[in-house]
């Protein structure tokens, strides 16, 4: 049997930082920071050339170049400037807004059709540039009680752009030129996270609600391959508009205490099929437009109970029994749905995974 694997690839990336935090006044600081971040791309590699105007493919190469192992065949860089500002409107509340320009030179591409845990990560190179991303944030933040209960609200926008995506049709899986299955565009998010939190008492936690959406938008072209959903803003993968997540922790004695985590969220995006088309006695779904559809919503419930000694408070060796059930109430969230065809049909199913409570017992222990 002979095997395949995909090209290993080697990069370098080194940067340099500097902030600087100022208290303008009681009320009012400020920081600021520089960071300069440099990326290496280096060989062993073969670099293809192709023709100038059209979209890489494997018709359309002219030329090609090796480079040996650790030579330089691309490289990227830039400042990436961050800024906060905080202002305190009383000693119990106070505003934040801050800003930051950050490259990312390693992405992950995932098939939306059917995503199962199969992503591929890949470098920057002389085809696929660095996403570049800015983010401005604005947050409220208040304390009351004498600082038993928080309560903070934050805002966010994002643009990102060089963000990766399949072609339509593409076959990525085990491709050695990648280049020639997908394409860059941009993406945009914005979201409202609340937040509400109990620190003291025998009753502490926290409950947050999130809602947050991302869209793509990649037209690198005229042509329907170098388009996805015909040059429109669409769903991006990991768009979930809401979001609510609780953290319960009930200290009933000094021997024993309860935590509750429970979550929830809109399932993900993925591609559903518009039809189906036959052919030579078989069924093939037939996909139009992407991350039209959604999985169903996740939730989960966790609960975990921590049995203490209290004789040993007082030792430099500390250790106490922890008993946890995962997914308390056995939810079998949906992680993906694919298609298969069976004999004159095609039916859907629900993959999923940890779709039983699984419960465990451990022991931890430290020293002081």
């Amino acid at each position: 049997m002979n095997g395949q694997k995909t090209p290993i690839e080697n990069a370098l990336e080194t940067a340099l930082y500097a902030d600087h935090e100022v208290s303008l006044s009681d009320q009012l600081a400020i920081s600021a920071g520089l960071r300069y971040s440099y990326f290496i791309n280096l060989g062993p590699s073969l670099v293809y050339r192709y023709a100038e105007g059209s979209a890489p493919d494997a018709t359309s190469v002219v030329d090609s170049t090796r480079y040996r192992a650790g030579a330089v065949s691309q490289t990227y860089g830039g400042f990436e400037p961050r800024l906060g500002i905080r202002y305190a409107i009383t000693p119990t509340a106070s505003v934040k807004l801050g800003y930051n320009l950050m490259r990312q030179y390693l992405q992950v591409v995932t098939n939306t059709t059917t995503p199962l845990p199969t992503a591929r990560w890949k470098t920057a190179d002389a085809h696929i540039r660095p996403q570049v991303s800015q983010l401005l944030s604005a947050g409220w933040f208040q304390n009351l009680k004498e600082n038993i209960y928080e309560v903070t609200a934050e805002v966010y926008w994002r643009t990102t752009q060089h963000v990766l995506d399949y072609k339509p049709g593409a076959n990525f899986l085990l491709q050695a030129t990648p280049e020639t299955q997908l394409l860059q565009g941009r993406s945009k998010a914005y979201g409202l996270e609340l937040m509400a939190s109990k620190k003291k008492g025998e009753l502490t936690g926290w409950v947050n609600y999130t809602y947050a959406r991302t869209f793509n938008q990649v037209a690198a072209g005229t042509e329907f391959t170098q388009q996805i959903n015909g040059g429109d803003w669409y769903r991006a993968n990991y768009d979930r508009p809401h979001s609510v997540n609780v953290s319960l922790t009930i200290n009933q004695t000094k021997h024993h205490s309860f935590s509750f985590n429970a979550v929830y969220s809109t399932g993900r995006p993925y591609t559903r099929p518009e039809g189906f088309i036959r052919y030579q006695d078989r069924t093939y779904p037939f996909y139009n437009e992407r991350n039209q559809g959604r999985l169903p919503a996740y939730h989960r419930l966790d609960f975990a109970w921590n049995i203490y000694r209290p004789s040993l408070r007082d030792r430099r060796w500390q250790g106490h029994w922890t008993f946890t059930v995962y997914n308390l109430y056995g939810r079998r969230n949906a992680y993906s749905i694919f298609y298969r065809t069976e004999g004159q049909a095609t039916n859907p199913y629900r993959l999923a995974i940890f779709a039983a409570p699984i419960p465990s017992l451990s022991y931890n222990f430290e020293f002081k």
